[in-house]
């Protein structure tokens, strides 16, 4: 599978910077249209075809209630290590601070690019609490 990032609801002179990162890094950038917020990750990256992620994704792909993306996010798709590593050093290099971010795996390929947003946001959430109890 080819090193792939999926970028969700980000703004073009952003995008284009990440894209521009991606080309360098190579890694094919994916744009996802809002069209497309409720398709499968892993059919986006190509990692899975239909069949695979029909069998996997049971209930895990139902749809998430709400207007839909409403933050960037990307998502890494079969990057190595060093492609991994050079992506989040560029962004910040760049300063592109983009505060949703996730790797594909076997448990999210099946999800929805809505559903992989509410998770991360209950992530972030999660987090935001603790370090708020160690203060």
């Amino acid at each position: 599978m080819a090193a792939r990032l999926l970028i969700y609801h980000m703004e073009e002179s952003r995008r284009s910077g990440v894209e521009a990162l991606c080309g360098a890094l190579g890694i094919q950038p994916v744009p996802v249209e809002d069209s497309s917020w409720d398709a499968p990750v892993g059919l986006l990256s190509g990692s899975a075809d239909l069949r695979t992620l029909a069998q996997a994704a049971g209930n895990a792909s139902a749809a998430v209630s709400g207007d839909g993306i409403d933050e960037e996010m990307i998502v890494m798709c079969g990057l190595t290590k060093e492609q991994f590593n050079a992506l989040l050093d560029g962004l910040r290099d760049m300063s592109l601070r983009v505060a949703l971010k996730a790797v594909e795996t076997p448990t999210n390929q099946s999800w929805s690019g809505r559903k992989l947003q509410a998770e991360l946001k209950k992530e972030r959430s999660a987090m935001e609490e603790m370090r708020r109890k160690k203060t």
